[in-house]
């Protein structure tokens, strides 16, 4: 349990990166990082199609010396073909992630392939959040999002989730 209070703080630490403007990357072990986001996601898939989400946003990191990152990147979203999704519809929203990096000198390591676990849906007006992981001896990072969604439908999976600096 201890453990799991103590992901939960450092997690939620990096939505107050969001706040520093100051870059320059030479981290030791442990970056905490904040990510405010804007996209759209759409298709059809239950089980067997296509439904992808893109967006855009900008990272922002600091570790435990206090040292700042700051990079705009891209974040996307899909699975193959045939996948562990059921979805339907379009969607727009914003969001703000958090992210924590164990066992890595820079945010950079940060950019690639994660696999998620997401849910969202709307009538007009909805939420939606994902967890991500990804693990690539001997980093680890978590990502936590939550979204404010706008559109029409919903779409609930496991997916995969690449990060890459724009």
């Amino acid at each position: 349990m201890k453990r799991i209070l103590v992901v939960l703080v450092l997690t939620m630490t990096g939505v107050f990166a969001q706040a520093n403007d100051d870059m320059t990357t030479q981290g030791k072990l442990s970056w905490t990082c904040g990510l405010a986001f804007k996209g759209s996601s759409m298709g059809v898939k239950v089980i067997v199609g296509k439904f992808t989400t893109e967006s855009v946003g900008t990272l922002k990191c600091i570790d435990l010396e206090g040292n700042h990152f700051q990079r705009d990147v891209k974040v996307t979203m899909d699975s193959h073909f045939i996948g562990p999704v059921v979805g339907l519809g379009y969607f727009k929203f914003a969001g703000l992630s958090s992210e924590i990096s164990l066992f890595n000198c820079s945010p950079e390591v940060l950019f690639g392939n994660y696999l998620v676990a997401q849910g969202q849906g709307a009538i007009i007006g909805g939420a939606g959040t994902f967890a991500a992981v990804r693990v690539k001896p001997p980093e680890i990072a978590v990502n936590i999002a939550l979204k404010l969604v706008k559109g029409l439908g919903v779409q609930v999976g496991i997916e995969r989730m690449k990060i890459s600096p724009l």
